[in-house]
């Protein structure tokens, strides 16, 4: 099936008989109006959005999201939670705990044990004290930790961290902010021989290109989704 646009002054059905692509240009065969074919096929883009957003919307959240709204509130504040076990959990947990329990025993456990402290074996052993202190945080967020996205009158706030402990962001947006899937900077998986694939997320930008957010590293294509139909909801509204 062919598929048309329509003119944006008089409405008519333009086919892609009448659109050039290379030179951006659409003629509408009816009234003659010549449009820019990237503007009106952007407009149709973001309308089939919409539609799609608004019947994601009518359907409760998908699992491991739960959204807060409450109508009477006159801020218009909206709060979408997403928790998940994270199933790299599975090894990293016992990983974190072989590696940390044999080095910290070795080089401080010993210590302990003869109440005699060895300064040059202490030094040895920082980094792998902070290599254990990073990886107990990370194991802890895989288990309990949460992405807390909420939203109020042109301001969002994404946090990422366990309990009140994490990393906060706060953004602004407006009607020109654009929503875009992208993929975060850096991998995961691929052990020791590299290979390591990037995570999904939903990136916010403004008109001139500056990236303002980047949300839902992590999550699931279902939770992507539905918080990307809220924010456009939400942009919609400016």
């Amino acid at each position: 099936m062919t598929r048309t646009y329509a003119c944006p002054k008089c409405g008519h059905d333009v086919t892609t008989r009448d659109i050039n692509v290379a030179k951006d240009i659409m003629l509408c065969p009816a009234c003659g109006e010549v449009s820019s074919f990237s503007a009106v096929a952007e407009r149709l883009l973001e309308a089939e959005r919409a539609d799609d957003g608004r019947r994601l919307l009518s359907a409760p959240p998908p699992k491991h999201l739960k959204l807060e709204h409450d109508p009477t509130d006159m801020t218009g504040r909206i709060v979408l939670t997403y928790r998940k076990v994270s199933p790299a959990a599975v090894f990293l947990v016992p990983f974190t705990a072989v590696w940390s329990g044999m080095s910290m025993g070795m080089i401080y456990g010993s210590q302990i044990m003869k109440q005699q402290l060895d300064l040059k074996l202490s030094l040895f052993g920082l980094p792998f004290l902070i290599g254990t202190v990073v990886l107990v945080s990370f194991c802890l967020f895989l288990l309990f930790g949460k992405r807390v996205l909420t939203v109020m009158r042109g301001t969002g706030t994404y946090f990422a961290g366990v309990g009140p402990v994490g990393i906060r962001r706060r953004f602004p947006f407006d009607r020109d902010t654009r929503i875009e899937r992208g993929l975060t900077a850096y991998t995961v998986g691929g052990g020791r021989h590299g290979g390591g694939h990037p995570l999904p997320e939903l990136q916010l930008k403004q008109s001139y290109g500056s990236t303002i957010a980047h949300l839902g590293a992590g999550m699931s294509e279902a939770a992507l989704d539905y918080i990307e139909a809220v924010l456009r909801r939400e942009i919609g509204r400016g």
